[in-house]
């Protein structure tokens, strides 16, 4: 399995390589933060490397090695080293100081020793299981040559007891030349929101806090926003009921252009990350869907308006639909003029 993972790695980044030759390669050290089944907040180090192609003027596509060499909070062994395909998405670019949303998708390797009677720990052979992580982060450029990221995501590897939050910090060294893409306007911005039960067992518990992202191309607008969410658990809960979970909705966008703005239809998919001890913990997956609003400020702001429907299928089987009624802002984007095929 692993073999097959890192081979349509370099398949992936070969072709990309092949298209451009922007690149960067440099050491990536992180803190996560895993709780324990009494609930307590344990933090760990990791050492890697990383290396990554930009694929034009909106992302970039790489691999990456982290090594955590002790993950246990007891004397008992937990090891994980993380082969993972990484993909940054800039909405404003990568240059200068440029926000960006991260994915990743990989091969973990994993040794995990429980705790058994009279406190020996058992005998466990490493197993290899898929690990995923998203989040947010920023890239600062030194120069031409020296790029630094700063990220937090939500790192989980199924079938393990690792969920948790991460922070990672990576050097690289910078160099090639990058290429434009069809990507035209980009935008990043502040949202709040407020979630209502609609059915099945989650309800929110305050309002989410999180950045949208836009982005226009030729084919369409993307979308994507990452909210952090307390939730409770109001149906069938005994124990850990007010958890909270990290979203992640990238969407398409169907638009039209009145002239005060632009209206859409969204529809895309939902991940929800839940770090905290309890019967959410892990991932749950879904999707979401729903209608909304850009409108023109005074000056260069842009307001959004939102409302959708987010679907999320929980660990233990059950659906829970939940409406977020949302609002944010971010830089005026006029609607992007596509004649003539470029920037």
């Amino acid at each position: 399995m692993r073999s097959i993972l890192l081979g349509l790695a370099a398949a992936t980044l070969a072709g990309h390589a092949a298209a451009q030759g922007r690149a960067r390669i440099g050491p990536t050290v992180s803190t996560m933060s895993i709780q324990d089944g009494s609930g307590a907040s344990h933090s760990y180090s990791s050492f890697g490397g990383t290396f990554a192609l930009l694929t034009g003027d909106d992302g970039e596509i790489g691999v990456a090695v982290s090594r955590y060499s002790d993950l246990s909070s007891s004397s008992c062994l937990r090891q994980l080293t993380f082969f993972g395909v990484e993909s940054n998405y800039y909405p404003v670019g990568p240059k200068g100081i440029a926000p960006f949303a991260s994915s990743a998708l990989g091969l973990a390797h994993v040794l995990d020793q429980d705790v058994g009677l009279l406190g020996i720990c058992s005998s466990s052979a490493a197993t290899n299981e898929l690990g995923l992580g998203f989040g947010l982060g920023v890239r600062l450029n030194l120069g031409n040559q020296v790029a630094a990221l700063l990220e937090g995501r939500f790192f989980q590897v199924p079938n393990s007891a690792i969920q948790a939050l991460e922070g990672r910090a990576n050097v690289s060294l910078a160099f090639g030349k990058p290429r434009q893409t069809q990507l035209l306007n980009g935008a990043i911005g502040p949202a709040v929101g407020i979630l209502f039960p609609l059915s099945g067992p989650l309800e929110g518990r305050g309002p989410t806090f999180g950045v949208r992202f836009r982005r226009d191309s030729k084919k369409g607008t993307l979308g994507l926003q990452i909210d952090y969410a307390p939730l409770r658990v109001r149906q069938g809960c005994s124990s850990s009921c007010e958890p909270y979970a990290i979203l992640f909705a990238p969407g398409y966008e169907a638009s039209v252009h009145p002239a005060w703005g632009r209206i859409y239809g969204e529809l895309g998919f939902l991940l929800a990350g839940f770090p905290s001890e309890g019967s959410d913990r892990g991932i749950a997956q879904g999707a979401q869907g729903g209608l909304g609003a850009d409108i023109f400020g005074g000056g260069s702001l842009m307001w959004n308006v939102n409302a959708r429907v987010l679907w999320l299928q929980r660990n233990n089987g059950e659906n829970a639909f939940l409406m977020q009624l949302g609002v944010s802002i971010s830089p005026k984007l006029e609607p992007a003029v596509t004649a003539g095929g470029g920037h």
